[in-house]
């Protein structure tokens, strides 16, 4: 059966484009085809995620990787899971293709889900309306979906001041499967007229679901903020 690989970042931006009037189809497709740059803070949200994989719990003023640094002027404390940078699939079935689901989540805890975001402004419902937290519950089976959010803003190139540390959470609800294979439904519907060279034949046997990778670290509570003591977390340069 031919098939089709769809990341949730995939399907959020395709919600945010149709319901976005003056949406630029070539640009979008564009990015979905993964030609267009990272935007600076794109990129340090890459590095915000980089330097939480490797946070150790303690006390922390700032963290760094990747040649950025983030200052903490606000106070808080998260509860890092040992479970990183977790990788999984989910296959369905439609209109006679194979679309596999694939998604990574920051952190993994039981049935709990931590998604890690850097941003100017906390905008809470952002977060709610999005697809990826209920393809996330769907690919890993979880119930809970919990956002630790970094509002902040870049002093200087690859500096930046936190100035806020926000959670929100988001729970598995009766119809979540139904919305999303709606979602994922109209996505391959859309593939198959505007990215037809994504649908091929599969790699290997399809299965339900699938864990690829993941890193274990040591997990606990992290505080963060000016009262922490002067320790600065640097997580590795490296590709892991």
């Amino acid at each position: 059966m031919p098939a089709l690989r769809v990341s949730s970042t995939d399907l959020d931006a395709f919600r945010r484009f149709r319901e976005d009037d003056g949406a630029d189809l070539g640009l979008f497709l564009a990015q979905l085809r993964r030609r267009v740059p990272p935007t600076p803070a794109m990129i340090a949200g890459t590095a915000l995620h980089a330097a939480l994989e490797h946070c150790l719990p303690g006390d922390h003023r700032a963290l760094a990787a990747r040649g950025h640094t983030f200052t903490f002027e606000a106070e808080g404390e998260i509860d890092l899971p040992e479970m990183r940078e977790v990788k999984a699939t989910r296959n369905y079935e439609i209109d006679g293709l194979t679309v596999t689901l694939v998604g990574k989540v920051d952190a993994m805890r039981g049935k709990r889900i931590d998604d890690h975001k850097l941003t100017g402004r906390f905008d809470p419902e952002r977060y709610l309306s999005s697809v990826q937290w209920r393809a996330y519950l769907e690919i890993f089976e979880a119930d809970e979906f919990r956002w630790n959010v970094f509002e902040g803003r870049a002093v200087a190139e690859r500096t930046w001041i936190i100035t806020g540390i926000h959670t929100l959470s988001a729970r598995r609800y009766p119809e979540l499967g139904d919305d999303l294979l709606r979602q994922l439904a109209e996505f391959t519907a859309f593939a198959r007229i505007h990215l037809p060279e994504r649908i091929g034949e599969p790699k290997a046997a399809p299965r339900q679901a699938s864990f690829l990778d993941s890193i274990d670290r040591p997990g606990g509570l992290v505080r963060l903020g000016s009262s922490a003591r002067p320790v600065l977390a640097k997580a590795s340069m490296l590709e892991t």
